[in-house]
């Protein structure tokens, strides 16, 4: 989710196609939630139709994808201990201090349109402690990096493969923590993800070297998951949408191997990077904004309204951003920028 500027990462940009994942990424969320997380939100379309189809078959990408391109960019800096503090602090500007902003404002905003994520003064502390609309991302990330970020500096990475073992295992038996605080539980769905785009990019040399192994691996693992699904559908009349299972766990590994093996560089979705967090913090606010302005209009159709919506999703937090890059206060506190 956090935008790593190409020049410091140059190895990386030759050899991985890390800024096309991160960008399918950020289209992938702004669609799910244009077309609504339930038949009975956002364009309030169940099945049949073909992109109920879309957002629910790609639960175990999106995500994923964005924490396993998270664990790649981490990997670029190693946090060394002496260094751990000012890790912290910059992931404290970078990313705590603009996501606390960007969820209260959405609460306010719910609050005025009446929506179920509205949030009463008394209750308004709900909003940076517990899971919140689509920021209890933001919170389980922030937990990964402090935890995990903090035994990877002490450990320098020297046991990173069994710490992606011990993390596979906390995804599949670990025990809900009751209330959730700071999404810790979405912390140990996506720390396996992490730590495997980690993993690729501490070794990313020789994984390139093995990737007809890799793919000849990770493929039929994919297919597999996907039969599965299909059957689920045609038992239960809808795809699995349980994110903490073995098929999620191993569609969502397999789908980040395949994607970094194979996919190209397209520039096309790389220039979305700089703005990927802005997105990601405002991206609904503007897509449910479009979606009432349309419907205010008489506009229906569900073609034309999920891809003007898709197209405000990302075109209006670029907007914001590139007006906030230049106001000191707006650049620190809302981008979470230095300068």
């Amino acid at each position: 989710m956090v935008y790593q500027p190409v020049a410091s990462v140059h190895v990386r940009s030759r050899v991985y196609p890390i800024e096309t994942m991160r960008g399918l990424a950020v289209l992938a969320l702004v669609s799910y939630h244009v077309i609504g997380s339930t038949p009975g939100s956002g364009l309030e379309l169940g099945y049949p139709h073909p992109l109920r189809f879309f957002a629910d078959g790609l639960v175990d990408l999106r995500m994923p994808f964005f924490a396993f391109v998270a664990g790649f960019v981490f990997g670029v800096k190693p946090v060394t201990p002496g260094g751990y503090a000012d890790f912290l602090r910059g992931k404290w500007r970078r990313l705590a201090i603009p996501g606390a902003l960007a969820a209260l404002i959405f609460a306010l905003a719910s609050s005025i349109m009446g929506t179920g994520f509205a949030r009463g003064l008394p209750d308004l502390w709900q909003v940076f402690f517990l899971p919140y609309a689509h920021f209890w991302f933001l919170q389980s990330i922030l937990l990964i990096f402090v935890f995990a970020g903090g035994i990877l500096a002490l450990t320098g990475g020297r046991y990173l493969p069994a710490l992606f073992g011990a993390s596979v295992l906390l995804f599949l038996f670990a025990p809900y923590v009751p209330g959730n605080p700071f999404s810790v539980n979405g912390a140990i769905y996506l720390l396996p993800f992490f730590l495997l785009g980690l993993i690729f990019e501490r070794h990313q040399h020789s994984l390139m070297n093995e990737t007809p192994l890799i793919v000849g691996l990770a493929l039929p693992v994919a297919l597999t998951c996907l039969a599965w699904n299909v059957w689920h559908y045609e038992t239960a009349g809808h795809l699995s949408l349980q994110r903490q299972d073995v098929q999620s766990l191993m569609m969502g590994l397999a789908l980040s191997v395949l994607a970094i093996q194979l996919l190209p560089h397209l520039p096309q979705l790389g220039i979305l990077g700089p703005y990927a967090f802005t997105i990601y913090l405002y991206h609904v606010l503007a897509t449910a904004g479009a979606r009432e302005v349309l419907y205010g209009l008489g506009l229906t159709a569900t073609a034309p309204v999920f891809l003007s919506c898709l197209a405000a999703g990302i075109i209006a937090p670029v907007l914001l951003h590139l007006g906030l890059q230049h106001s000191p206060l707006g650049r620190r506190w809302m981008l979470g920028l230095k300068g």
